[in-house]
């Protein structure tokens, strides 16, 4: 799960490698919390994920989503699983998307066409270059995707073009799992 989330950070030039510090807790005079009402925050930043707050009452959603350890155990081997959400939260959680469009962006910027940028993001996603078949598919997803954007100029159609597919690599098997 960490090691997730700093991919997903570093692949879209967000990741901040400065330390982490503390965190922005309320003041202890306006503290209210108790057994019913317990202290439920998520600070979320962009330092690498040794630094997110863990609680013991409620995990941090990504993380849990993501297998990571139980925060009220030693846990000396993770499970690992595959569901649904998984891929779903690719395609859909806001985190995601502000990575994707910061890594389209970047691409967009990097490299002046289509193929050229798959090339790119294949080398930095997978650390190959992008095939026939990546190209081929790359573009019929880009010509299919472009005709639900008629209202957008450039350079955002290309962004958002670009954000919706690499939504769809980053959650690839490819990415996520090392063989």
């Amino acid at each position: 799960a960490e090691e997730l989330r700093d991919t997903l950070l570093l692949l879209s030039g967000n990741l901040d490698f400065s330390p982490g510090g503390a965190h922005p807790f309320p003041a202890e005079a306006t503290w209210t919390f108790t057994q019913h009402n317990p202290f439920a925050a998520v600070y979320d930043h962009s330092r690498r994920s040794v630094y997110l707050m863990v609680q013991r009452t409620r995990r941090h959603p990504f993380l849990a989503l993501f297998d990571a350890g139980d925060p009220n155990a030693s846990t000396p081997v993770r499970s690992q699983s595959t569901v649904p959400t998984q891929a779903l939260y690719f395609l859909n959680d806001p985190f995601v998307h502000v990575q994707a469009k910061a890594m389209a962006a970047r691409l967009i910027k990097a490299a002046p066409e289509d193929n050229a940028r798959m090339d790119l993001a294949a080398r930095e996603l997978y650390g190959r270059p992008a095939g026939d078949s990546d190209r081929a598919v790359m573009q019929d997803f880009l010509t299919a995707t472009a005709a639900n954007l008629p209202g957008l100029t450039e350079p955002e159609r290309s962004i958002e073009l670009w954000a919706a597919w690499l939504r769809v690599l980053l959650g690839t098997n490819e990415l996520l799992y090392v063989d």
